[in-house]
């Protein structure tokens, strides 16, 4: 089993305790698990059980809200803004067209899912090591999802959905009467998540999490992760977990450039204007090459041909809910294409603005007071919001994968802000880890540098100042 570190107290055997998760949040993550067949509803409202889970958490999460704002231990992150923007604009914008009513029928769980599950992981972590807990659970949970998944091509039925769907009754929101529910002769893996593609996106979170960090099981979450991705037969997560692969090479590259990303940005823009300026139809040459399915691809074009002339009846907000073209009605593959129709292009944008925001206080650098594999989880949860709004272009985000974006969203503005916090250590916590610290100097003057390297590598929290201050000399 792999320890987990961060720059919290050591314990006598060099390793570092990780607390343990709030329980709303444990229950929150593995109810993303849950599949659809087991939802009910509720005064006419149908609930899922994270709906449920969210719902009840909400005035818990005013209450801490309110408290974090008045304290000195918050620290503005822009997604703190625009995720609340969000959340306002896609219920005012379908109410100027369908009425109020209408809209927090068919936007409000949307806004419960997107805000509220932010606000859960935002809020409701407080400490070190409660990010690193929640990969850890994550990942877990995401390796049985995608093994669930893998049973679904090898029986050749969707295994989770269908036997849960005989049970209760309920419609299954899958299965083998898609036309593409069936590529290269094998079934699409979906396991219990909605689609196979959120399914795939979510193995390609867990697999580039396993691999930046220590979590347990680590080696079994990467693989059946991989494979679940791959199984899924969609070309857009499987180019998003190879992406984020090269990404995560660059980082460790040039880790000592703190202008990288800014450097990256440009020559990524840089490369698609010249993309269109050398070819007629850069776009076909991608959809054609790169894609299980070109057919898939072509009309995913056409639907953003069609779409954008309909969005343009109405910029500002939208054409209300139910609001896609006769043609495409059943199928617009696309979270901005979805978000414009129902709430404008301010909707899109917002939305957009609310997942790039959640980056927008750095994990990395010398006066970041969070442990290396915070740091490392705020590398790559920054990267993997990246491949949110990359992935989103061509596919719709919902359901399980769309609570589980506003979340990861939240742990990232939470690391942010943890490293940018001073801790004041006790004088009892200080005299405490200055004997941990001669004790760290008797085993390397004893030759034994396997126990002083885990002080020397994760805590960071001491500093010189704070030794002299408390009266400590050097030995």
């Amino acid at each position: 089993m792999s320890s987990i570190s961060y720059s919290g107290a050591l314990t006598h055997s060099g390793k570092r305790d990780i607390p343990a998760l709030p329980l709303s949040l444990t229950l929150l993550t593995l109810s993303l698990c849950v599949p659809a067949e087991l939802s009910f509803y509720l005064f006419g409202l149908r609930l899922t059980v994270t709906r449920l889970l969210l719902l009840l958490l909400t005035p818990v999460l005013i209450v801490k809200a309110a408290k974090k704002l008045s304290s000195r231990r918050y620290r503005f992150v822009l997604s703190d803004l625009f995720v609340p923007l969000s959340g306002f604009w896609m219920i005012w914008a379908p109410t100027t067209v369908n009425g109020l009513a209408e809209a927090l029928h068919h936007a409000g769980p949307d806004v419960l899912e997107f805000l509220v599950a932010y606000m859960a992981t935002r809020l409701l972590m407080s400490r070190h090591g409660h990010a690193l807990a929640f990969a850890d659970l994550l990942c877990q949970a995401i390796a049985v999802v995608a093994m669930l998944g893998l049973l679904d091509t090898l029986t050749g039925f969707y295994f989770t959905h269908e036997f849960l769907s005989r049970m209760t009754g309920a419609n299954s929101p899958v299965g083998d009467f898609w036309a593409d529910a069936r590529r290269m002769g094998f079934l699409r893996a979906s396991g219990p998540i909605e689609h196979p593609i959120l399914f795939a996106f979510m193995c390609v979170i867990a697999a580039l999490i396993a691999s930046s960090i220590p979590v347990r099981n680590r080696l079994l979450v990467i693989t059946t992760s991989s494979f679940g991705a791959f199984f899924s037969f969609s070309a857009g997560p499987f180019q998003c977990l190879l992406l984020g692969g090269c990404l995560k090479i660059y980082d460790r590259i040039f880790r000592a450039y703190s202008f990288r990303w800014i450097v990256l940005a440009v020559a990524g823009f840089s490369a698609i204007v010249a993309a269109f300026v050398i070819s007629h139809s850069p776009v076909s040459f991608i959809v054609s090459h790169f894609t299980f399915s070109s057919e898939s691809g072509y009309y995913r074009i056409w639907t953003w041909a069609m779409v954008t002339d309909t969005i343009s009846q109405s910029p500002w907000v939208g054409l209300g809910v139910e609001a896609a073209p006769e043609d495409v009605k059943q199928s617009v593959d696309s979270l901005w294409l979805v978000l414009a129709l129902r709430s404008g292009v301010p909707g899109a944008v917002l939305v957009a603005l609310s997942i790039m925001g959640a980056v927008s206080l750095r994990t990395t650098g010398p006066a970041i007071d969070l442990g290396p594999d915070e740091r490392r989880l705020g590398t790559i949860l920054g990267i993997i919001l990246f491949l949110t709004l990359f992935i989103a272009f061509m596919v719709h985000i919902w359901g399980a994968t769309w609570i589980l974006v506003a979340m990861l969203a939240g742990v990232r503005a939470h690391l942010g802000e943890l490293g940018h916090l001073r801790r004041a250590p006790s004088t009892v916590n200080l005299r405490g880890r200055i004997g941990e610290l001669n004790g760290f100097r008797k085993a390397k003057a004893a030759g034994n540098r396997d126990a002083e390297r885990p002080y020397l590598v994760a805590n960071h929290a001491v500093s010189g100042g704070d030794l002299r201050r408390a009266g400590y000399r050097a030995r």
